[in-house]
């Protein structure tokens, strides 16, 4: 199912609806288009609960959210490109969501939240990392990383560390690894608590999980493929389970522990998927109208309905909330302004602009 694009016309570059008492402050890296040039200037002014809007350029900085409960929310990540790493640590920033942004790579491990904060939600972000890294360090409390792609560079994409007061889900989200090696996973660490994932794609992995700790993973709906050289799905917790996914093009027997599942073989289900690894602004992860993907279409947990009520598609483009295309974040953006007549200081001015907002989250 395609993501939804709404073209608008609207009146002012950026406009939305908040809650009462909060604050919306606006970052551009076009002098004088906002009020704040850097995501840092607008961090220091920013109360808890307030709320920042990223305007469609590249940011250069990193720094970390402590003690602040926000809202970052970037114009989509083909439009707004964050290069830097980004953590999240002390109890009062529990709550925090980060979404339509790119991190290309951050210098340290990309997204980390960390210490005693609680409930922070990564969405709509695609976020690789600086070889040796992670795009994701998670080990704090709960943690939803929605709509997103992860590429690991040399690493494995995301730490589940002590994940403590609830889980760690994982929906609509790629794992990728852009060169393939055995030592490398797409899940590591010593899960405190369980590990959801939802519709999920993992590419070009050769060793899916290496989590050791005595929680149970779940998974549902996902699609391995693309597997690397000796493949394994690797170490799981006693009692993990994974239902209705779909693997294929290289991959072991399923375990003991994983039912109700496809093999694929040789069938790729993909549109358009480069077999090397997934490519930003190439790859396209929608199930093709032949061989695999109509194996993967309505093969999904019988509860779990796509948006059309029919039965959920297997990837990450299937389940209630299929992955948004670009990261379109759920917020009014501009993205091209015209004035229409000629002005002198004092005159009204005509402007029309046309933006676009993504699905209702």
């Amino acid at each position: 199912m395609k993501a939804m694009l709404r073209i608008l016309t609207v009146c002012s570059l950026l406009f939305a609806a908040v809650a009462a008492n909060a604050t919306i402050l606006y970052v551009s890296p076009n002098p004088g288009s906002a009020p704040y040039s850097t995501i840092a200037t607008a961090y220091n002014a920013a109360l808890t609960g307030d709320t920042i809007v990223l305007g469609p350029g590249t940011y250069t900085e990193s720094f970390g959210i402590a003690g602040k409960r926000l809202h970052i929310i970037g114009a989509g990540w083909d439009v707004c490109t964050w290069n830097g790493y980004l953590s999240i640590y002390y109890a009062a920033s529990t709550g925090t969501v980060i979404e339509g942004i790119r991190f290309p790579a951050g210098g340290y491990y990309t997204l980390y939240p960390y210490s005693d904060v609680d409930s922070v939600t990564i969405r709509r972000c695609n976020v690789s990392c600086t070889p040796g890294y992670m795009p994701l360090y998670l080990n704090c409390g709960k943690v939803f990383v929605n709509d997103c792609v992860l590429s690991a560079v040399n690493s494995s994409c995301a730490y589940v560390g002590n994940i403590a007061n609830g889980n760690v889900v994982f929906r609509n989200t790629v794992f990728n690894l852009t060169t393939p090696a055995p030592s490398y996973s797409a899940l590591t660490g010593p899960n405190g608590a369980t590990v959801e994932i939802y519709n999920c794609t993992f590419l070009n992995f050769s060793t899916q999980f290496n989590i050791t700790g005595v929680p149970q993973v779940i998974g549902l709906n996902n699609i391995f493929w693309d597997w690397g050289s000796s493949p394994t799905y690797g170490t799981l917790p006693v009692g993990s389970v994974f239902e209705y996914s779909a693997s294929g093009s290289g991959a072991p027997s399923w375990p003991a522990n994983f039912t109700n599942n496809i093999n694929l073989g040789a069938n790729n289900p993909f549109v358009n998927y480069a077999t090397d690894y997934y490519q930003y602004g190439v790859s396209d992860l929608h199930l093709n109208n032949t061989t695999g993907g109509n194996l993967c279409r309505d093969a999904g947990y019988p509860s779990i309905l796509d948006l059309d009520n029919s039965p959920s598609d297997l990837g990450i483009y299937g389940g209630p909330k299929p992955m948004v295309d670009h990261g379109i974040a759920a917020f009014p953006f501009a993205l091209t302004l015209n004035i229409d007549n000629l002005v002198e200081v004092g005159d009204s001015v005509n402007v029309v602009s046309s933006g676009r907002i993504g699905p209702r989250y």
